[in-house]
């Protein structure tokens, strides 16, 4: 929540300004193995619920000094060339399929969806009580690489 701007977004911010949020932070708070990419692209895979609040919060920050570019993908084998995927509520479907598509890649896998961790969704954020949390699948992040921060795991409801 460190950049939510207070003049566009005076009042509560919605739940999707606020998961905008939480997929910079779940950035800042992992380590890609091989860091030698041009920009830092974060995609979203599925109907997107952020529209374009997602692309104003995020311009001009960085992660690991490189821009964040967003792009909404729609066929499965463009994600490999992401750093980060959010898989929409309308892939939930899908999970096992898209996590096993993405098994060889280091790919931050996210989504928003009961159970997707389970399925080998990565992070995987809720709504409790009118707030935010998240579980992690520490598993599958390790599997490809990734390292999610002690940080970020501190913050997690339950760590699989």
């Amino acid at each position: 929540m460190l950049f939510l701007p207070t003049k566009t977004y005076s009042s509560q911010p919605d739940e999707y300004t606020l998961k905008s949020a939480f997929l910079y932070n779940f950035s800042v708070f992992t380590t890609w193995p091989d860091q030698s990419f041009a920009t830092f692209n974060l995609c979203i895979y599925g109907n997107d619920p952020f529209g374009k609040k997602l692309d104003f919060l995020l311009q001009q920050k960085t992660i690991y000094d490189r821009a964040i570019v967003v792009h909404r993908v729609d066929q499965r084998e463009k994600l490999i060339p992401c750093q980060f995927v959010f898989i929409t509520q309308s892939e939930a479907h899908h999970f096992a399929d898209i996590v096993n598509s993405l098994a060889n890649y280091p790919i931050l896998t996210v989504a928003d969806s009961p159970g997707a961790s389970f399925h080998g969704v990565m992070l995987n954020m809720n709504v409790n009580d009118g707030r935010i949390t998240f579980e992690a699948n520490l598993t599958q992040a390790k599997k490809v690489g990734l390292v999610l921060s002690a940080q970020l795991l501190r913050l997690a409801t339950e760590v699989y």
